[in-house]
């Protein structure tokens, strides 16, 4: 029996479920009940599903009651063993508009870890509706691929000013347009003296939506 101390005073069969779970979830699944009975010693998958309720109401789990495969670590689960995650997923650093533009916070507030991170790819969260005829609602994840420059007609997540919005680029030697796909809203019309104020974060890549 192991009767070394525990990460924050959890016991030892919670400590070894919870790092195997850790283990999956850096490998980028997600085991099953028995799975994870047949590695631990369990003889039936139940006495696994009680150490899962347990860590769920410790917080150091998270279970989506809706998925059979279903159970990921919190913040608090990853310091309970003093690891850190190495697959987090997709980042997302904050608010866009597709209507008036909100600033876009650079830090980081959740991850979609059913996404695989790429180098530069991160999501802000879509608000109002100026893109819905290209199918982008409110509340929806714009998932970005970072660049600095985009193709003429692309859709970008542009800078003005330090404020974000997500619309489609279409540029000028004189101007740049950021063009809604929604006839309620006007072209916004950026001329050349202005461009400096100008900043493309980079190109949709396409909208993730979770189910409402």
């Amino acid at each position: 029996m192991d009767t070394s101390p525990q990460p924050s005073g959890l016991p030892p069969g919670q400590t070894r479920i919870l790092t195997f779970f850790a283990d999956a979830e850096d490998a980028g699944r997600q085991p099953s009940r028995a799975e994870v009975a047949t590695a631990m010693g369990y003889a039936f998958p139940s006495a696994v599903s009680k150490h899962v309720d347990a860590l769920v109401r410790k917080g150091f789990l998270e279970a989506d009651r809706t998925k059979k495969r279903n159970v990921r670590l919190t913040e608090r689960g990853w310091a309970a063993i003093n690891r850190s995650p190495g697959h987090r997923g997709v980042p997302v650093v904050g608010a866009i508009a597709a209507g008036t533009p909100i600033l876009a916070s650079e830090n980081t507030s959740s991850y979609l870890q059913d996404l695989a991170p790429r180098p530069g790819r991160f999501a802000l969260q879509v608000r109002g509706d100026s893109m819905i005829d290209v199918g982008i609602l409110d509340g929806d994840l714009a998932i970005i691929q970072q660049a600095d420059q985009v193709r003429d007609g692309d859709i970008a997540a542009v800078v003005v000013e330090g404020e974000a919005t997500l619309k489609r680029v279409r540029q000028y030697p004189d101007r740049i347009e950021l063009i809604a796909e929604n006839p309620q809203y006007a072209p916004r019309v950026i001329p050349r003296e202005q461009m400096g104020n100008v900043q493309i974060a980079g190109q949709l890549c396409f909208v993730y939506r979770s189910v409402r």
